[in-house]
Formats: structure tokens, C-alpha cells, sequence
């Protein structure tokens, strides 16, 4: 089955079964995802019922909102939001990317996704329906660690769609007339005995839950009544476990094979003989010839595996779907980008739009008059009406982690490290790592630099484990690390109340800041770069709000040089490395 008649078929189930309502797809290219999300709202009679939820979706866009009232009496109406399906046809909720969906729209998505009632109770409207929409999402096998466990947990359906390319058409084939009827008819078959036996063969037990048992177990459902059956087969078990990557041979399948014979001192082999042994004819009974097992094989550019989060090591934080609380600073403004509205509790960084909006409900109650007459009539708003910007939160703690990658030859650092790494994951500290001497840098003569918005990125992970390479632009990487302490701690509208830069290097750094910044490697270099390094770091001791620590490496040559660059960084040194040589 091809990537396309694959994916189609896919679509086709979720829209027949309402039990699987959440679909994910794998490494699906981006600019598919809408004519996806078309084709399942058109299986569902629902084309124009398609709504994208992102990383920046609020509680007020999902639930309820106020919007303009079109006539001729002006004014402002309450209406329902797009994840409310009380009074109207099952709709698509598209997720572009299933690894950036924001707070809100996870909670509704595991709110929401296969359960059989939900409960409104916002803003006077207090309604309940059985939830009927489908989810679609993609993401990359290669994120999915960042993902919680719960909201990954409701997607029955995954198929790898990494094969889908864009094209001048719609790159999934129509869908026979069939599957169309047997949507509408919305009738799904029984599973047999063997069947549920096939389920339970197929899919292991071991810590998964109840859900992937009966992801499969619908899917097979599906598919029977896809076909125009009257009864799901085992069969139909195993067409499904093909469709999402699941491997059909059971280990009772296997043949065994010959056991290996332990040779001991009786039985080794003997030296080779100059004569030819004597040939003996060797009698066989004769018995009936044995078929041996068959195994269908995963189809042309699939992974084979759906569940890719059992093996993945995860990379997102201990409890995803809890809003992160972080410390600001104290008196300052506001800070972080709006993510919605809330109640004012002070006079300042009041959300004006938001503010119209909630007086505008009551305007009938507190003027009669108010929507009578031709003229316009200013609001009458109240102090009870006034909102406030609710922001994201952007984090108080900065951990800058500047490695030298030359020093760390022999050395396994993730010990000496961790207590600083478990500071920075504790408090969901923002990440600035600096690379200093890696051995697939772009330059040499050059430190790279990156930031991430906490230590569960998995682009930390890898600096910590790059190879070491020749050059050490330890004076390039400490300037890099005073503009971002600078950026981060001393502008006006900078959040972060503390500040660790942790230095693991040896001092030894061979390249002069010049030659970093033109480009062009020294002839002679001597103490130049080393003296550059302690320069700049002289420049970090006076910043404020900025802990600085150096992680010596052990002993070594020119020893001295990390308790002078711990002196003019005005921090400590760390004891480390592997110990005495």
C-alpha cells in the first residue's frame, strides 16, 4: 500500500469510527497538512468545519468569545467557540505541529479527544454535548520526546507519512464511492473471537494501557465496514496493524532453530585425516511436507514502529500540562507577549479591546436606551470591566554554559555538571550554550553560540557530547557569553533576576580574539590569546546580577590559568575532571 492510499485510508476510519478521533501523522510535509484537513472535513460532510489550533491559542479562542452583532442594532453578542460541539456537525481541529501546541489547546485535546460527554460552564453559558470532532496533527518522529505522555496517549491513529509529497493535485486519491456510503451509514461491523484474540497477540500489554488495544481493535472495525463486511476478521486485524506500522508476525510464528551443541574435552573436533572417510547411506523416514510461516513485510518507506515514544528519551518538562510558574521581577512592568485576558488588578497594562468587549455585554442592562437612538452612544464601562494582558511568563533564572570542548579529553563532565543542569531544570531557567573547540565546527577560530528556551532542547544534549577539535577560541566564546549577559540582565526590559555563567575549560585557549574576528589564523600566537581571554572575562566580573564559576578539568600543564581566569571573572573555581593522572 502506497503512502497516499495509506494516509487516505486513514482519514477514511477516523471519520467512520468517532472513537478514533485523534490522527498523527509522521514527518508529513507542512504544506499538506491543510489539504488533509479538507479532505477529512468533506468525509464528515463538514468542508468549511476546519479550525487550526497552535502554540499561541488561548482559553478564550477555544471555548467562548465575543464578537460584533451584524444587523441594524449595533452592538456585541457572546458566542461559542469552535471546540463547543453542541447543535452542529463534527468539525477538523488541525495541529500543525503537535510539538509546539500550546498550553490551552493540550489541555482541550486531552480534555476532549474520545471522550463520551463534555461540560462547558464559562461566562453565563453552561451547556453539554458529546464531543464528535476529529484531531488531526503531525509531527516529527524526531520531536515526538517533547510531547506529553497524556495528549499522545489520545491519538489512536499513526501513520507515517513521510513519503506524501505536494504536487499540482490533491495528493491523495479520491476515495471510492463505498467508503462515502459507509461514512454516512456510520455502521460498524462486530469483531469475531479471533478477531480480539489477534488484538491482543499483536499488541503488547507491558505498561501501554488499554488505549492501543482498542485503537487496533477499531481500526479493524473500520476497515470491515470500509470493505462492506458484516463481521471484523482476523484478517481485518492484521490489514490494520500493516496500515499503522505494526509488525504481524507473533513470536510463536518463529522457527526454531537448531540448538547449538556444547563442545567439552569429550567431544571437540578431531584433526584433519589424509584418508577419506567412508560414505554410508542415511535412511530418512518419510513424513509429510510442513509449510513454513509466513510474515508480511512493512510496507516501502515505513518506520514499522507507531509507538516511537516508548524508545525516545523524553525532552520535555516533568509536568507538561501544568502552567510553569516562574518568579519575575519584583516591581517591574509586565513582560512576555500577550497570550490573552484576564481581570485587572491594577490600573496599568490594561487590554483596551478586551475591556470593550466585556462592557459591551451589559450595555442593554445599564442603559435601556443605549441601541435606540441614530446617534452613537460612548460605553459605559466599570471598574469590573476592566482586563488586563495575561502573558506568557518568560523565565527569571539565565544558566550561560560555556565548554571547552578541547579539555575534555578523557574527562566525562556530565557528573560535575549535573548539580548545575538539576539548578536549571528546577527553576526552568532559559539555556545559552556556547561551544568552544568542537571538532565539526564551521570555524575553528570561532565559538558558536545558541540559546534554547530550557534544557530539555535537544540541541543541549548534543553540545555536551561533541568531539573535541584542534583550536581553542577561548576568548571568542567569553565575548560571545558577555553579549547575551549583557542582553539578558542589564537592558531595560530584561526579566532575569539571576544569572550563572559556568565555564568548563582549562584556561589554554590558542587563538587571539583578533584572529577570531577577521578570520585569519596567527603565525605566532604565544600568550596573546590567553590574555585576551582574561580581558573579556574582566569585562564579565562587572556586570551585575551575573554568577560566574569555573569547572576545572583536573590537573594538568599551566594549571594557574583557571584560578586567573576565576579571578577575573571576580567567581570560584570548581574542582573536576577525571581525578590525578
Amino acid at each position: 500500500m502506497r503512502v497516499g492510499e495509506r494516509v487516505s485510508t486513514a482519514l477514511a476510519c477516523a471519520a467512520l469510527d468517532p472513537g478514533l478521533s485523534g490522527v498523527l501523522l509522521f514527518d508529513l510535509d507542512p504544506a499538506l497538512a491543510p489539504s488533509l484537513a479538507r479532505r477529512l472535513a468533506e468525509l464528515l460532510a463538514a468542508p468549511d468545519q476546519v479550525v487550526v489550533v497552535g502554540a499561541t491559542t488561548s482559553e478564550d479562542d477555544l471555548w467562548t468569545r465575543v464578537r460584533p452583532w451584524p444587523g441594524g442594532r449595533a452592538g456585541f453578542r457572546g458566542e461559542l467557540g469552535p471546540l463547543v460541539g453542541a447543535d452542529r456537525p463534527p468539525g477538523v481541529i488541525l495541529v500543525p505541529d503537535l510539538a509546539r501546541l500550546g498550553l490551552a489547546a493540550t489541555r482541550a485535546a486531552v480534555t476532549t479527544i474520545g471522550a463520551d460527554v463534555a461540560h462547558l460552564e464559562r461566562t453565563g453559558w453552561r451547556l453539554t454535548w458529546a464531543p464528535r470532532d476529529r484531531w488531526l496533527a503531525t509531527c516529527r518522529r524526531d520531536e515526538i520526546g517533547r510531547v506529553s505522555p497524556h495528549l499522545l496517549d489520545r491519538f489512536a491513529v499513526r501513520i507515517d507519512a513521510a513519503g506524501l509529497r505536494p504536487g499540482p493535485g490533491n495528493p491523495l486519491p479520491e476515495p471510492p464511492p463505498s467508503w462515502r456510503r459507509a461514512v454516512r451509514a456510520g455502521l460498524l461491523p462486530g469483531l469475531s473471537i479471533g478477531a480480539a484474540d489477534r488484538v491482543i497477540e499483536l499488541v503488547p500489554a507491558v505498561g501501554a494501557g488499554a488505549r492501543r488495544d482498542l485503537a487496533l481493535a477499531r481500526i479493524a472495525r473500520a476497515l470491515a465496514a470500509l470493505g462492506g463486511a458484516s463481521v471484523a476478521e482476523a484478517a481485518h486485524v492484521d490489514e490494520a496493524a500493516r496500515l499503522v506500522g505494526l509488525s504481524t508476525s507473533a513470536p510463536e510464528d518463529l522457527v526454531p532453530g537448531p540448538r547449538a551443541t556444547e563442545i567439552g574435552p569429550s567431544t571437540r573436533a578431531a584433526p584433519p585425516i589424509a584418508t577419506e572417510p567412508a560414505v554410508r547411506e542415511v535412511g530418512a523416514p518419510p513424513a509429510e511436507p510442513e509449510a513454513l510461516p509466513t510474515a508480511a513485510l512493512p510496507a516501502p518507506g515505513m518506520s514499522g514502529d507507531p509507538y516511537p515514544e516508548d524508545r525516545t528519551e523524553p525532552e520535555r518538562e516533568a509536568e507538561p500540562l501544568r502552567s510553569p510558574w516562574r518568579r519575575g521581577a519584583a516591581g517591574g512592568p509586565p513582560r512576555g507577549h500577550p497570550i490573552g485576558a484576564q481581570a485587572a488588578r491594577e490600573v496599568r497594562d490594561i487590554a483596551l479591546t478586551a475591556t470593550l468587549l466585556e462592557s459591551a455585554k451589559f450595555q442593554t442592562l445599564r442603559c435601556p436606551d443605549h441601541f435606540r437612538g441614530s446617534v452613537a452612544h460612548p460605553l459605559h464601562v466599570r471598574a469590573a470591566d476592566l482586563r488586563s494582558h495575561r502573558r506568557a511568563p518568560r523565565p527569571g533564572h539565565l544558566l550561560v554554559l560555556l565548554l571547552d570542548h578541547t579539555c575534555r579529553r578523557g574527562w566525562d563532565w556530565y557528573g560535575d555538571l549535573a548539580p548545575y543542569l538539576q539548578w536549571a531544570y528546577a527553576l526552568r531557567a532559559a539555556v545559552g550554550v556556547i561551544e568552544v573547540g568542537a571538532a565539526d565546527a564551521p570555524d575553528e577560530l570561532c565559538a558558536q553560540r545558541f540559546s534554547a528556551r530550557s534544557l530539555l532542547d535537544p540541541r543541549v544534549r548534543e553540545a555536551l557530547d561533541r568531539p573535541a577539535g584542534r583550536a581553542t577560541p577561548l576568548a571568542h566564546g567569553l565575548s560571545l557569553a558577555v553579549r547575551s549577559l549583557r542582553h539578558d540582565t542589564q537592558h531595560g526590559d530584561a526579566a532575569v533576576d539571576e544569572a550563572l555563567l559556568l565555564v568548563v575549560t582549562d584556561g589554554r585557549g590558542n587563538v587571539p580574539l583578533r584572529a577570531s574576528r577577521t578570520g585569519q589564523a596567527p603565525g605566532r600566537v604565544g600568550r596573546e590569546g590567553v590574555q585576551d581571554a582574561l580581558d573579556v572575562a574582566a569585562e564579565i566580573g562587572r556586570l551585575h546580577r551575573v554568577r560566574s564559576l569555573v569547572v576545572d578539568p583536573g590537573p594538568r600543564p599551566y594549571a594557574h590559568l583557571t584560578t586567573d581566569l576565576a579571578q577575573a571573572l571576580g567567581g570560584s573555581v570548581v574542582s573536576g575532571g577525571p581525578g590525578d593522572d
